[in-house]
């Protein structure tokens, strides 16, 4: 350990890496009422509890005033806030983005109001045989869009303009839509 700036710069240091095993251990369940406050009760909040322990295992360097119960406990919950509410944290890019654009193309599609869960089951049996019948092409763009998360990245990595990915993955989103909504109303 070392004193900058009032404060200390733990490196690899065994001695913090117990405090902060030992404070994570006794007080997992108040930390995850913590993240499930923060996140107002979300799905999420057990994943984010859980990327931010992660973090700080394999952090190279942490700067705390002391190492005591307090300053660890408030290390953690500014991690998780910052991690939450940021949309370029560790844990935004690696699960909420991603799972938002998976269930993208869900939320793209008004579905009728459903009585039943065959009706669902009609409706994605559709829609898979909608996408079978899409080009090569289209389906190699849009699998792109959804892994990549961004237009721009699509286009960077396909060489193609960004506006011709536009429409591309507009293209295919309404084509399997319209095509749904026709085949399902028959």
């Amino acid at each position: 350990m070392r004193f900058v700036r009032s404060c200390w710069t733990v490196r690899n240091n065994s001695i913090l890496n117990k405090h902060l095993e030992k404070y994570i251990c006794n007080h997992y369940q108040e930390l995850l009422n913590i993240s499930k406050k923060l996140t107002k009760n979300s799905d999420w909040a057990g994943d984010l509890l859980q990327n931010v322990i992660l973090q700080l295992y394999d952090k190279k360097e942490i700067n705390l005033k002391s190492i005591d119960d307090n300053n660890i406990k408030y290390y953690i919950v500014k991690c998780l806030t910052v991690n939450w509410y940021s949309t370029t944290s560790p844990f935004y890019r690696k699960e909420r983005r991603e799972s938002s654009l998976y269930s993208e193309l869900h939320t793209d599609i008004n579905y009728p109001d459903m009585d039943n869960t065959i009706q669902e089951h009609e409706i994605m049996d559709i829609m898979e045989m909608e996408w079978s019948e899409q080009s090569w092409f289209n389906k190699v763009i849009f699998t792109k869009y959804l892994a990549l998360g961004s237009l721009k990245k699509v286009s960077v990595d396909t060489t193609i303009p960004l506006t011709s990915i536009k429409r591309y993955i507009d293209n295919t989103k309404d084509t399997i839509k319209q095509n749904t909504f026709k085949k399902f109303n028959r």
